[in-house]
């Protein structure tokens, strides 16, 4: 027999087989119950409430002895019909509450965490992280970017860019002087570099994407990685990357 639509219905796997058995029993006692639907003494006046109170099972006292009747399985129409009502009920019940709940939103979006990585390793797992999380036509901001960084990484940037650029994930770089002309550059899809002046040296490097903030500090001795994230974070880095931007040099 199909019981899936019962199950969907809210019924418990006990409260479908109490039924059954009632539907061949008829009229019967707790007892007979019991033996026909192999249902635990111990819960089978609890499944038998259930049954009544959604008004698929009804009952009768005779003498000191309950006995329970199944209700026609066409009055279980009735019961959809119920539940049917109580979720629009629900449904505009929770449509006055969605303006205080969104409220809620906004308030925990204004708060932030922070997050230490260390090593090489870690600094990865951030990077990666904007991987994962941008999109195309999204930008991934970074400044400050010193030359020991740039021999250090070049292998896993290369890398990066060819899956950025697979995803459609867009590059705005800002070197240190040292680190743009460490090598010769070439052209890549989807990246925008520009340079600080020479003897612009900064002590770290920032990444921004979305609502984070990453600040590193690569050195030949310590490779650590500060992440914050929050949105009004964000946007105040990016207000200063776009001040630096604007006078930085273009290649």
């Amino acid at each position: 027999m199909e019981l899936n639509v019962l199950r969907d219905l809210g019924l418990t796997e006990g409260e479908i087989r109490v039924y059954l058995a009632l539907l061949e029993l008829g009229s019967s006692t707790a007892g007979k119950i019991i033996e026909k639907s192999r249902i635990s003494p111990s819960k089978i006046y609890n499944v038998l409430d259930r049954l009544i109170e959604k008004g698929i099972v009804s009952y009768v006292i005779e003498g000191k002895t309950r006995n329970f009747k199944p209700a026609p399985p066409r009055n279980i129409l009735n019961y959809i019909e119920r539940k049917e009502e109580e979720l629009k009920r629900n449904k505009s019940e929770f449509e006055k509450v969605i303006p205080l709940l969104e409220t809620k939103r906004q308030g925990a979006k204004r708060r932030f965490t922070a997050e230490i990585f260390e090593g090489i390793n870690g600094l990865i797992t951030v990077f990666d992280m904007s991987l994962h999380e941008l999109g195309r036509g999204d930008i991934f901001y970074s400044f400050g970017y010193p030359a020991y960084a740039s021999e250090l990484f070049d292998t896993y940037w290369r890398s990066y860019y060819k899956q950025c650029d697979r995803k459609g994930i867009l590059r705005k770089v800002i070197f240190d002087y040292d680190a743009w002309f460490l090598k010769k550059r070439t052209g890549r899809k989807l990246s925008y570099y520009r340079y600080l002046p020479k003897g612009i040296v900064t002590p770290s490097c920032v990444f921004i994407f979305n609502d984070k903030v990453a600040t590193v500090i690569i050195t030949p001795e310590q490779k650590v990685c500060f992440l914050v994230q929050n949105k009004e974070v964000s946007n105040s880095y990016l207000a200063y990357f776009d001040l630096l931007w604007k006078n930085a040099k273009a290649p």
